[in-house]
């Protein structure tokens, strides 16, 4: 185990993973985190409006089988950031009551403000600059059950403070475990990897208010004619709904070039463009580049289409009529991946197709599919 980097440098090497500057940790986001926003169905209070104990101990329960199922290493930092410079000593004592072997302990001062919208209108009201106390400590062990029960506490009652405040880094792997207070935890990884098998093991509890917000529904798919399976239809098609909030987008399409648009989406912002729309009539011209790796797909000017943009670890979608939607990369992610698959299945399941004759079109065939499974190759 490492000793000679001290907490801070510890930190700011593992906050470079995330391509962040040495914030607040409550501001941070990234592409690959996880929201767990639900760690009990019960109620917080009882009708005599005492707390329910029971509320108590499913949250705690629950934030500690997600915890232990990551399996953090034993070269671990605890980060707990006085957000206003409060010097609460109290809380900072009870907090090291938790903490086993601790190995090197730092501390500093940080400016914060709370960020100021694109539209340049405020989050909050006010612009002060405050003075965060940093307290960094590296450790072997921690007593979660002590540690998490306050945490949870902190907003409904409890005697500690410790709301958004506290963050577990596994120093090894650099993933960050944030259990906020009651109401959730947040999960980063500089990797994907390292969320995949959460991202399975407690999907019912991930994204449970906006999941069903961005899905793409395939209704129906065929060739041109509809009537037979056509060995020289390159382009397939589908009648496909994609629901953006409270929109329902439904279109006939091509849709072999409408998932291969999608794909590029992962990792490039798309803006809407004539010819060029997420959910195409035709894409009757592909141009193929110099390596064959890549294609433009060109169609008429019908179809359907909005903004896609990555912006700080979230997906932002903008429908035609204006209306924007929040979605986690991760889940923006699978249900790309999931309309890809069917898309490319059902050019599986039929017949093999007649490269044309022509070069030109030739080419831009095979650089459909050179660019379709470098992208999911990338994702997958």
């Amino acid at each position: 185990m490492k000793v000679k980097e001290k907490p801070k440098d510890i930190l700011g090497n593992i906050l470079k993973q995330y391509g962040a500057e040495d914030k607040v940790l409550n501001r941070l986001t990234y592409k690959y985190m996880l929201h767990i926003d639900k760690l009990s169905k019960k109620y917080q209070y009882l009708e005599d409006g005492s707390l329910n104990e029971l509320y108590v101990e499913e949250c705690l329960q629950k934030a500690i089988e997600i915890y232990r199922f990551i399996k953090y290493s034993d070269n671990l930092l605890v980060v707990y950031e006085d957000l206003y410079g409060e010097e609460n000593e109290k809380e900072k004592q009870f907090l090291e009551s938790t903490l086993t072997d601790v190995i090197q302990y730092d501390t500093y001062k940080l400016k914060w403000q709370y960020p100021i919208r694109k539209d340049d209108l405020p989050i909050h009201q006010d612009d002060e600059v405050y003075t965060c106390i940093r307290h960094l400590y590296h450790v072997k062990e921690i007593n979660i059950q002590k540690l998490f029960r306050e945490i949870i506490l902190s907003d409904i009652g409890g005697e500690m403070n410790f709301c958004s405040s506290i963050f577990i880094i596994d120093s090894n792997s650099g993933c960050i475990f944030h259990l906020y207070d009651d109401r959730g935890l947040l999960l980063f990884a500089p990797k994907e990897e390292y969320l995949t098998d959460v991202w399975k093991k407690f999907q019912d509890s991930i994204f449970t208010l906006d999941y069903s917000n961005f899905k793409i529904k395939v209704n129906s798919l065929y060739w041109l004619d509809k009537a037979k399976d056509d060995p020289n239809d390159l382009c397939l098609h589908g009648d496909i709904t994609v629901i953006i909030g409270e929109e329902k987008l439904s279109y006939s399409c091509t849709a072999s070039a409408a998932a291969l648009r999608m794909l590029k989406t992962l990792s490039e912002d798309h803006l809407p463009t004539k010819g060029e729309q997420m959910l195409p009539c035709c894409g009757f011209s592909m141009i193929p580049n110099e390596n064959l790796d890549e294609v433009d797909i060109i169609g008429c000017d019908n179809g359907v289409d909005w903004a896609v943009f990555h912006e700080d670890g979230m997906v932002k979608l903008i429908t035609e009529n204006g209306n924007p939607l929040f979605v986690y990369y991760l889940q923006y992610k699978d249900e790309i991946l999931r309309f890809a698959d069917i898309v490319e299945d059902y050019y599986k399941k039929s017949l093999l197709k007649n490269l044309p004759e022509d070069e030109f079109e030739r080419n831009g065939y095979i650089a459909f599919w050179n660019e379709w499974h470098r992208r999911k190759g990338e994702e997958k």
